[in-house]
């Protein structure tokens, strides 16, 4: 037998939302499907036959935080959805977009055989992704509809015939696409893949340290499109002949804004005066180091939403929680500063935050502030308490163990507020 075989390999571009990332490992795509078995009492399992489909595309960014050169980072894309109000997702909210936009006007294209449409912006669409038109007084167009080519900032061009340009033009639906690009063709066989209905459904673990990248793995999930059939080929993804990645694709990456930098920590009530000699937050606890850095391990909740006759059609958002875990060193970090900020959280009492059914949430939050960079950085988990400790006795070992912060929510005027907030000099 031969051994002249074809290895196809290579790394690869992942766009979502007009942001393209480059990862620092492996790019996998997982196809999961939950099968119902068919079973008889006299021969036991029969059949297996489809229940649910999902495929999943899992990767670890690049972890641009920076925004020195640019705005549009790997954290921002990701994350700035959480760091708001307005923007994060509402307990049985989905996680899958599903935005529209008024159509200005219509051209015809490819002499008839398409059509190119105007919207204000096209910004995050690509090449391979269906779009739905409603509303169009010319009945032709109103359906659902590949992009042949994103022409402009706000033109499309879409597989549909020409035939006029209508009196009322209608609006224009679509879900967010994820696109795969290999950066170059391997073995003459490689395909663009784009997924048509797609959303972050892992978020990533933070590490702040000299010595890793700030973003952990992600996992973004892509279902059926919601206007397509399942039978349709083209329903859960579309595959495209490989062209070399655009300008536009490769000059997102900048060095410099992954950071690898030792943290600042402090840990008390929010004030004007951190990070200065006035800070009124008592040492060690104003601006301390740590041995290995600062992890912060976002948890989303999520819940399937199934129906019988399409398997699942949603993921719904149900929470978001967040734990930071750090071991403070420093001379004045001692034994007994760790005891006293595990007793007392400023809640009253003798023996503060040792009460069973006790909030743990101070009276004044406190604000855990990591810092990077003398301030390039700043992630603020807006309000925390101390629920976990360890002291560790031995002849290399630190005395003072891990600390692990929980996430507390704040309200006002009865509006749920972010678990964390980031800024930026």
């Amino acid at each position: 037998m031969s051994c002249d075989c074809t290895v196809i390999s290579g790394p690869a571009l992942v766009g979502w939302r007009g942001y393209w990332f480059r990862s620092k490992g492996d790019v996998v795509i997982t196809k999961e499907t939950t099968l119902t078995p068919v079973t008889v009492d006299s021969f036991g399992v029969t059949d297996q036959r489809v229940n649910t489909v999902r495929h999943t595309v899992s990767f670890t960014p690049s972890g641009m935080i920076a925004q020195n050169e640019t705005a549009n980072t790997d954290f921002a894309t990701l994350l700035n959805t959480y760091t708001s109000a307005s923007t994060e997702p509402k307990p049985g909210q989905s996680l899958f977009k599903w935005d529209s936009a008024a159509i200005t006007g219509y051209a015809t294209a490819d002499a008839g055989a398409a059509t190119t449409i105007t919207i204000a912006s096209t910004a995050g669409m690509v090449v391979g992704q269906y779009v739905t038109i409603s509303g169009s007084s010319t009945a032709g167009y109103n359906g659902t509809w590949r992009i042949e080519a994103v022409t402009s900032s706000t033109q499309l061009k879409l597989g549909v015939a020409y035939t006029t340009d209508p009196t009322t033009d209608g609006t224009l639906s679509y879900s967010d696409a994820l696109v795969i690009h290999p950066l170059f063709q391997s073995g003459g066989t490689e395909k663009i893949i784009t997924f048509q209905n797609v959303a972050l459904t892992g978020l990533p673990t933070l590490t702040f340290s000299a010595t890793e990248t700030v973003l952990g793995a992600v996992t973004f999930t892509a279902l059926y499109h919601r206007k397509l059939e399942a039978t349709d080929v083209d329903a859960i993804v579309d595959y495209r002949t490989w062209t070399t990645p655009g300008s536009t694709q490769l000059d997102d990456f900048y060095p410099d804004a992954i950071l690898t930098t030792p943290p600042q920590v402090r840990y008390g009530a929010d004030s004007n005066d951190a990070w200065t000699g006035s800070d009124p937050v008592a040492a060690p606890w104003k601006d301390f180091c740590t041995a290995n850095g600062m992890t912060v391990a976002l948890n989303l909740g999520t819940a399937d939403h199934v129906v019988d006759s399409c398997g699942l059609v949603d993921i719904k958002f149900t929470d978001l929680t967040l734990t930071a875990t750090g071991q403070p060193v420093g001379e004045l970090v001692t034994d007994e500063e760790v005891q006293k900020v595990l007793r007392q959280q400023d809640m009253g009492g003798a023996y503060e935050g040792r009460r069973r059914g006790q909030s743990m949430k101070a009276s004044t939050p406190m604000m855990l502030w990591i810092r990077l960079n003398a301030g390039e950085v700043d992630f603020q988990i807006t309000s925390t308490s101390i629920s976990a400790g360890a002291a560790n006795y031995g002849v290399t070992t630190m005395r003072n163990g891990d600390l692990v912060w929980q996430g507390l929510r704040t309200f006002s005027s009865g509006v749920r507020q972010p678990l964390f907030t980031v800024g930026y000099p």
